[in-house]
């Protein structure tokens, strides 16, 4: 099962949100946007633990307004049926509403929060059953009843939730959807049918047949004779007695006996303790130092990839956190590798390494106004043919900063390293901070890679601009023949080049250096002193001294992006 939409009313900074995440679905924004609110909310509904009225706050309404309740529906990929009362029903999604009494209800006084989680149809409208067996050819007598969320559905859509603080505790065993537990649930299942015999040598000397099961049991059996102190059975003998003595029956007639487990005898991997070892000190994995804590968190991740699990639903917040940049990248494809082999993946980052330029339809842009509150801007599948993504993704595979337009307030797209680096203090020669504004240049390797940028910022809805070399030059009639067709040539194909460029651009974004950008500046054109001489430039002009071919693309862009 997999998330298809996702519908979320008055909860937090949300005043109403509607979206469908893919498999891959990352969720970027400034800070106090909303991402994590998105992540709290599938949370509640789909989390490990039973959403209630104790839940919820009236902090979590919507500008604190508890007159609108608040809603979160998760429609699913596929629709399941269930059978009540001779009913087939139709089931989509779930539906979690918090809402606060308008009056006095009972003994409840107003302003009480109540919660309501029931299973909704595919168009949202909520599920209901016959109070009474449906008959043929009788009409349906009684009310018509909520079809309620029940474990085993839950069960189906399972949400594991990574915070930002990467507690092994929080992702034990004993975590009922943690990704260890699902590991060792499988392990557990092959266990317990696990009909192989294994031989057993007992106290006496013989030797017995014993499934796996059955030997571990007596080996625990025996071994737990050992803790069976004094003071430890007459803990348990008081325990019963009181218990006996509490529900009001005689202790001659009604035998009660209590007695303490080790382990779950249907599940012993559950209560297992994962312990470190290093510079010859033990310790359990949930109190060593917090760095050792999250790669341990992130290794879960890795196995459960390893070993080709599926069906899961995965929730991290800021996945970067604790890991060094080699370990972040890794820890990228280890998560897009779990999106490709059946789960579903949502993040929120700050860091590009996690998003990719190749695939702008997995990006979901969280922005947040007052008028609005939190909204989030997807691209439909972005229309890039299979070898524009090839080229992307080669791009982008070690250069996170191209990736960094999903994170901008405006982009300047420009060709090669010299604008790269020239135009960021022409910006504070300028009076502007890009980084205060959220501008980032981007040099996209080429003028032929320009129309590409373009559709992933368009598909986006990003701003940006462009500052291009036109490359078109005069041809002297003092050349050669073969000079003058050369040069022509190359003319006709920086002229298609630049008929690209134009259809790339909205009007108004595309600024030219005719020709191109070192002859505007008196450049040389050796890649080896262009970009010292370009510093040294920058360095010894007054503001009232830059070019228009620098200042109006960066006053272009400051614009879009106040």
């Amino acid at each position: 099962m997999q998330m298809k939409r996702i519908h979320i009313e008055n909860f937090r900074s949300i005043k109403r949100l509607d979206f469908e995440p893919g498999r891959y679905c990352v969720l970027i924004g400034e800070n106090n946007s909303g991402k994590s609110n998105i992540l709290r909310a599938l949370n509640l509904a789909l989390g490990e633990m039973w959403p209630t009225e104790r839940s919820f706050s009236e902090e979590d309404f919507h500008n604190q307004d508890t007159s609108n309740d608040i809603v979160i529906q998760v429609f699913f990929h596929e629709t399941m049926e269930e059978w009540r009362n001779n009913r087939k029903l139709e089931i989509g999604g779930i539906e979690l509403r918090c809402k606060a009494y308008k009056r006095k209800v009972g003994q409840k006084p107003a302003g009480t929060l109540t919660t309501d989680y029931y299973c909704i149809q595919p168009n949202g409208k909520q599920v209901q059953y016959p109070g009474e067996p449906l008959q043929k050819g009788k009409k349906p007598r009684g009310p018509w009843l909520p079809f309620r969320v029940t474990r085993e559905l839950r069960d189906r859509l399972p949400l594991i939730y990574v915070g930002v603080q990467r507690e092994y505790d929080r992702h034990g065993p004993t975590s009922r959807w943690s990704v260890l537990r699902r590991l060792l649930n499988e392990v557990n299942t092959a266990f317990l049918n696990d009909k192989t015999k294994v031989e057993v040598k007992k106290p006496d000397g013989s030797v017995a047949q014993m499934t796996r099961r059955q030997a571990f049991e007596s080996a625990v059996k025996d071994a737990y004779t050992y803790l069976r102190t004094d003071g430890f059975v007459e803990i348990e003998q008081k325990l019963a007695a009181n218990a006996v003595e509490q529900m009001g029956l005689d202790p001659a007639r009604h035998k009660v006996e209590l007695h303490f487990e080790s382990h779950d005898p249907t599940n012993a991997f559950r209560s297992l303790q994962l312990y470190v070892e290093q510079m010859g000190i033990t310790s359990p994995a949930g109190e060593v130092g917090a760095g050792l804590q999250s790669a341990i968190v992130v290794a879960l991740f890795r196995t459960y990839e390893e070993l080709k699990r599926e069906g899961a639903v995965f929730a991290l917040e800021e996945p970067e956190v604790f890991l060094h940049p080699h370990r972040a990248r890794y820890f990228a494809r280890v998560l897009r590798g779990l999106s490709e082999k059946g789960n579903q993946v949502f993040l929120t980052t700050h860091s590009p390494i996690f998003v990719q330029l190749d695939r702008p339809e997995s990006i979901a842009l969280v922005r947040r106004n007052e008028v609005e509150g939190t909204t989030v801007k997807q691209a439909a599948k972005a229309a890039l043919a299979e070898d524009e993504r090839k080229a992307l993704r080669l791009m982008t595979e070690f250069d996170a900063q191209r990736n960094e337009l999903f994170f901008a307030r405006s982009v300047l797209l420009v060709e090669g390293a010299t604008e790269k680096v020239l135009l960021p203090p022409v910006f504070q020669k300028m009076g502007h901070d890009p980084n205060r504004l959220g501008i980032s240049v981007v040099e996209v390797g080429g003028k032929t890679k320009i129309p590409l940028f373009a559709k992933v910022c368009q598909a986006m809805e990003i701003p940006f601009v462009v500052l291009a070399d036109h490359d078109v030059r005069d041809i002297d009639a003092s050349w050669s023949d073969k000079r003058q067709n050369e040069e022509a040539d190359r003319n006709r194909k920086h002229e298609r080049w630049n008929r690209d460029t134009e259809l790339a651009c909205q009007e108004g974004a595309l600024f030219w250096a005719k020709p191109d950008l070192e002859s505007e500046l008196g450049l040389p054109r050796e890649e080896s002193e262009k970009i010292d001489r370009a510093f040294e430039w920058i360095a010894g002009v007054t503001p009232e001294q830059l070019p228009g071919v620098l200042r109006d693309p960066i006053e272009k862009a400051v614009e879009m992006a106040r």
